[in-house]
């Protein structure tokens, strides 16, 4: 029986050679998502270095004459300075103004024995998917003369991103221990304090994995802004590209790619300082809630 026992047991070198093949692979397949991911990001990049012509007539290759000049063109014609800085402005208040009111929410939710509690959570979940009423929305603002503002902007774009915030923050504060809160409590501390002083602080994996998603929902949004803003002071990075698509289909696209290239910047540094919170948040609440 031993020797049969010696037959069948693989071999010390089986079982490295398995180890080598099993790496190999793995790092095979995610060098290949990260070239699929990669690869768009460094193709626009060389797109904003080519001239009209290089571009069309070279579409797929590296610029036989770097235009630099496009980035130029793209921050004096778009007002790429003012654009960036509307688009910060209005990425960072929606965010706050959504942790600010989904945090809550999604805790009383999660903790509170609430006689409607699953039926509010269900409208929330239902809201995920529904398509924004873009007609009563502009006829209200336009009522309450809020049209051609940041509040006027910033309101819809948060009240768009609380589903998905409350659902995020009800799943991660379901993990959370209740003892936690109970010490909290029996240290003199009210229930309040307790969420802000104990919660919360523990609650930055649901807070970045918010924030991020809100982040790059009001970065890239276009048409709240094509039918809400009006004036060139109050324009974002999208409606600033604007200016670079001509009559009769004619179109700049170096300089758009450059545009694209420079707002691209600050999505790409939120999420590499924030991707470890992030992928924690998204996966808080997957065996429980």
């Amino acid at each position: 029986m031993a020797v049969i026992a010696d037959a069948v047991a693989p071999r010390p070198g089986r079982k490295r050679l398995d180890r080598l093949v099993t790496g190999v692979l793995s790092h095979l397949v995610l060098a290949i998502f990260a070239l699929i991911v990669v690869y768009p990001v460094a193709w626009m990049v060389f797109a904003s270095l080519k001239d009209q012509t290089d571009l069309l007539g070279n579409i797929w290759g590296l610029p036989r004459s770097w235009a630099w000049r496009n980035y130029g063109d793209a921050w004096r014609t778009a007002g790429l300075g003012r654009a960036l800085a509307n688009s910060i402005f209005v990425s960072l208040a929606t965010v706050v103004l959504v942790v600010a009111i989904a945090a809550p929410a999604g805790y009383a939710l999660a903790k509170f024995r609430l006689r409607y509690a699953t039926a509010i959570f269900l409208v929330f979940v239902l809201t995920m998917q529904a398509p924004v009423p873009v007609i009563p929305l502009y006829v209200l603002l336009v009522r309450l003369h809020m049209t051609d503002s940041y509040v006027g902007y910033i309101l819809p774009l948060a009240a768009g991103g609380l589903p998905l915030a409350v659902f995020v923050f009800r799943a991660f504060f379901l993990t959370i221990p209740r003892e936690l809160e109970e010490a909290a409590v029996v240290d003199g501390s009210t229930r309040l304090g307790a969420f802000l002083r104990v919660v919360m602080p523990v609650s930055t994996p649901a807070v970045a994995t918010v924030a991020i998603l809100q982040f790059l929902a009001a970065w890239n949004e276009y048409f709240l802004a094509l039918i809400l803003i009006r004036s060139p002071e109050l324009r974002t990075l999208p409606l600033a590209i604007q200016v670079f698509f001509f009559d009769w289909g004619r179109t700049d696209w170096g300089p758009i790619f450059a545009a694209l290239s420079v707002g691209s910047i600050p999505m790409i540094v939120v999420y590499v300082l924030m991707q470890r919170r992030f992928v924690q948040g998204l996966t808080a609440g997957a065996v429980k809630g």
